[in-house]
């Protein structure tokens, strides 16, 4: 009987999982490895809303308070909140089987020297043989089947708003403290033109704080993969990154129906090995180039003073017509007091000479997740409608290079106020493979 329940539970398990491409060891056109919808990912219950889509109106009011604890979400299934996932659960094995390791380069991880700090004195710097980005800031992979790291808008004038850690909770019983965490921020981005961003979530602070996650997708932010316990991905073991990726993926699966197809490792900290293996598992990185180091502040490593030196630069060059090469994507947090007052002082300012904008809407791509029946603005349509939803349904989009026009336009983020997004009503899922099914089967034979 409880083999039975397994093998059930193990096909439901697999057979949901939204699916764009079979080419998994493929090339597109570019020469970027095409991959797949990640087969070993569940399509969880999570939220009806959630999981079927939701049709956001410009005149729909945003809700000011969080929304109810999730049901059903069983904290017991996941590893320890804020530590190291472990590398030996039956999931997570499953993920390493499913992964062509042959397109992985075998580099070894980094050492740590001191408290946090990574050794640098033992790598070649000036031939950067693993696009090290914590060494060189290096974001073109060696590897060409790899696409480059996204780091910029296109298009002079956008600014791709996004802020990692969230959701953001305070943990103490101090009120005062309490006030600022979520909904505070995404109350105020609602506030602000309903502004939206891109929200880099980490994994345990996800199923910490369900409800404030589904609050901030109900809004209409985008929402990516940071890592379960934030930490620097290059020293850890082939395992140890792919369990990091795996459980944060989980977590705002079950939580929201959503697959991310973008993550940002944590302080940057990625080379061709990490890349790989996040390509490998659906996602493509995504780094900044402009750090507004706001998450000293806290720590007092950095004071409110410097961080406004940062910004009023950035505006300054923008107003002396001297910014024009590109558009710009920042490091701002939801993580402390601090670094949402920063955005309270410094976002309508942005908005007065910026074209301010969730990532993925100034790199005109409308499928940030595997799921596609959610279809956000870009660039060229701000409002996607039925037209481009029936499209959606009939056309692949696979994930590749990523690259991707954008016409010209001008004006600024408070010309865009009025945005949508539409997830299809069709539901474009296809089975996963007999060999997948298989690998989970038998993983659950072990618990069975």
């Amino acid at each position: 009987m409880r083999l039975a329940v397994a093998l059930g539970l193990t096909f439901s398990y697999l057979v949901s999982t939204a699916s764009v491409s079979d080419n998994t060891g493929d090339k597109t056109s570019s020469g970027i490895l095409a991959v797949s919808s990640p087969a070993w990912l569940a399509e969880f219950l999570g939220p009806s809303e959630s999981a079927n889509g939701h049709m956001f109106n410009v005149e729909d009011s945003i809700k000011t308070s969080l929304l109810d604890t999730v049901n059903g979400l069983d904290l017991s299934r996941y590893p320890q909140p804020s530590k190291r996932p472990p590398v030996d659960d039956p999931e997570v094995k499953a993920v390493l089987d499913q992964l062509d390791w042959s397109k992985v380069p075998k580099i070894s991880k980094r050492r740590l020297v001191g408290e946090g700090e990574l050794d640098m004195e033992s790598y070649d710097t000036k031939m950067d043989p693993d696009c090290w980005w914590s060494s060189t800031t290096c974001k073109e992979p060696k590897l060409d089947y790899i696409p480059e790291d996204i780091s910029f808008c296109p298009r002079a004038g956008d600014w791709g708003l996004n802020y990692d850690d969230g959701p953001f909770r305070v943990w103490s019983k101090d009120a005062a403290e309490q006030k600022w965490q979520e909904p505070r921020l995404y109350n105020y981005l609602a506030e602000q033109n309903n502004q939206k961003a891109t929200l880099f979530y980490i994994g345990s602070n996800v199923i910490s704080f369900p409800e404030a996650a589904q609050r901030a997708l109900k809004d209409g932010h985008t929402i990516c993969s940071h890592t379960w316990s934030h930490p620097l991905m290059t020293t850890l073991t082939n395992e140890e990154v792919v369990s990091e990726l795996y459980w944060t993926q989980k977590a705002i699966k079950e939580v929201l129906g959503i697959t991310p197809k973008c993550w940002r490792p944590p302080f940057g900290d990625v080379d061709d090995r990490v890349r790989a293996i996040a390509w490998l598992m659906g996602m493509r990185t995504i780094i900044w180039d402009r750090d507004t180091n706001d998450w000293g502040l806290a720590s007092q490593s950095i004071n409110a003073t410097e961080v406004d030196g940062y910004y009023k630069e950035w505006l300054d060059s923008r107003i002396d017509n001297e910014d024009n090469e590109h558009g710009h994507i920042t490091l701002q947090h939801e993580s402390s007091r601090e670094t949402v007052e920063m955005v309270e002082k410094w976002l309508p300012k942005l908005q007065e000479q910026f074209n301010v904008m969730p990532i993925h809407q100034c790199l005109n791509d409308p499928y940030p997740y595997w799921e596609e029946n959610w279809v956000y603005p870009t660039i060229d349509n701000p409002s996607p409608g039925k037209d481009q939803l029936q499209a959606a349904s009939a056309d692949k989009h696979p994930q590749g290079d990523g690259s991707s026009s954008s016409s010209e336009h001008e004006g600024h983020a408070s010309d865009h106020h009025e945005e949508q997004f539409s997830p299809s009503t069709a539901n474009r899922y296809t089975p996963t493979t007999s060999i997948a099914l298989l690998f989970f089967v038998a993983s659950l034979l072990t618990i069975f």
